[in-house]
Parts: C-alpha cells; structure tokens; sequence
C-alpha cells in the first residue's frame, strides 16, 4: 500500500515538476538546455515525497 502512494506522490510531482521547470527557465536561461537541465533536476527531486511539491508551491509566486 505505501509503495502505491509513493509512486502516486511521485507521478504528481514529476507533473508539477515540468510547471517549475517551466518558471525557472522564464526567470534565467530562457532556453531548452535550461528548461531540460531543471526539468531532470527536478524530477530527481520528485522521488522524495513531498520535495517536488514544496518546490511547486516555493516558485509558484515568484
């Protein structure tokens, strides 16, 4: 049953990952060497529950 959240959790977060992705790359590099390098990075951070939608909710205002 856990490992059935986890996965959940981590497909949620790998969605939201793209959106951060997609913010980071407007407010620096604006292209898609940048948007690809934060998308990896933040798909890593998307295995540990809870990190990729603390990141979501750190960049959304910005």
């Amino acid at each position: 049953m856990i490992i059935i959240l986890w996965q959940i959790v981590s497909v949620v977060q790998s969605f939201l990952s793209y959106g951060t992705a997609y913010r980071l790359t407007k407010k620096g590099g604006d292209n898609g060497v940048s948007l690809f390098g934060w998308f990896f990075v933040l798909n890593l951070a998307s295995i540990i529950p809870g990190l990729g939608i603390y990141l979501w909710f750190k960049f959304k205002d910005e």
